[in-house]
């Protein structure tokens, strides 16, 4: 499966985040939520019979999210939902994703801290589903 995620950002952000490091194995899930989210996204837009997957029709929405520095590569996400439904995709479910990729990395930093590591392992992946 093609890495959705700019993975030389998500381990600056758990970096700069937590001064934790990440295992290579933790990008595999979180990659794979990432296209989830994505297919879930595509079925929302098109049981709506809209043309263009919106931030809105993601499970994991804050209103008004805007993010200097996208984690997902913008260019991947827009052909994987034209390819697989024809859709096109509003710069506002790129947004949507890095909230994404920031919660799942957030809660993964207090699983490893809670089991006293200073690494981000798969392990401590969890796929977020509404926000605390």
């Amino acid at each position: 499966m093609e890495s959705l995620i700019v993975i030389s950002k998500v381990k600056k952000f758990i970096k700069d985040t937590a001064d934790m490091n990440t295992s290579a194995g933790f990008f595999e899930p979180l990659n794979a939520d990432i296209v989830k989210a994505c297919r879930d996204a595509i079925n929302h837009t098109q049981k709506l019979g809209r043309k263009t997957v919106m931030g809105k029709d993601f499970n994991l929405y804050i209103e008004n999210a805007n993010f200097e520095e996208a984690l997902v590569v913008a260019s991947k996400v827009k052909k994987l939902i034209k390819d697989e439904a024809g859709l096109s995709t509003s710069s506002q479910a790129i947004d949507q994703l890095t909230n994404r990729v920031q919660t799942a990395c957030l809660k993964a930093i207090e699983n490893a801290k809670s089991d006293k590591r200073k690494t981000v392992m798969d392990r401590d992946f969890t796929a977020p589903t509404t926000l605390a």
